[in-house]
């Protein structure tokens, strides 16, 4: 039987870098966490979680309403301790027979639901490996761990998520090569949401 795997969807960040709530801009009248949970719920993830601040919670919410047997919204309270706390608070809230984890992050519009597919069917194929997509051989997000991993995951402090897990496990990573079929632009600054929205990205959001 195949494992089940879920998502995590990490969307509790502070966006100090950003100035005011990044998942919450919106893009093509859509917001760009809304972005990503479409994403995910047009994919093969059995549901997703949405790890909300309390500047997304709102906004998270409402989007979980529209397909709530396959979304829920827990909430981070300690934001500022860094990805790591947002990400043990989405495992926690997991379902019990979930084989694998998928970790998406909220702040990456051109996410698509073909793009999880892709690594999910790897994933499929080996489900005690932990699969990473690569652009030209660049290692990028979203990444699925195995359940075996729950565990390891749950200790990370800080804001480095799984990357700390990664490195301890180089050889059992399956990278999918998804060449110029994928955009993983992130909006971190006002000079990353500038460069989106200009015509060098139109073509791109188009196809998203």
């Amino acid at each position: 039987m195949e494992p089940i795997v879920e998502g995590i969807i990490l969307a509790a960040g502070l966006s100090t870098r950003m100035g005011i709530p990044k998942t919450l801009i919106q893009l093509d009248g859509d917001t760009v966490i809304g972005r990503v949970v479409r994403a995910a719920l047009g994919s093969g993830l059995r549901r997703a979680v949405i790890v909300a601040g309390s500047s997304t919670l709102q906004t998270a919410e409402a989007v979980a309403a529209l397909k709530s047997s396959r979304l829920s919204v827990v909430v981070n309270p300690r934001p500022e301790k860094g990805m790591s706390s947002s990400l043990r608070i989405g495992l926690a809230a997991l379902s019990p027979d979930a084989g694998g984890a998928m970790i998406l992050l909220g702040d990456q519009p051109l996410i698509t639901a073909k793009t999880i597919d892709r690594l999910l069917a790897a994933f499929q194929l080996d489900s005690d490996k932990i699969v990473v997509p690569a652009i030209h051989g660049r290692k990028t997000t979203p990444v699925i761990f195995p359940a075996r991993l729950f565990p390891e995951l749950m200790t990370t402090e800080g804001d480095i998520g799984g990357r700390d897990v990664l490195k301890s496990h180089p050889d059992e990573i399956v990278r999918v090569e998804m060449g110029s079929s994928y955009d993983d632009t992130d909006l971190d600054t006002p000079d990353d949401l500038e460069k989106f929205t200009g015509s060098a990205f139109q073509d791109k959001r188009l196809r998203s």
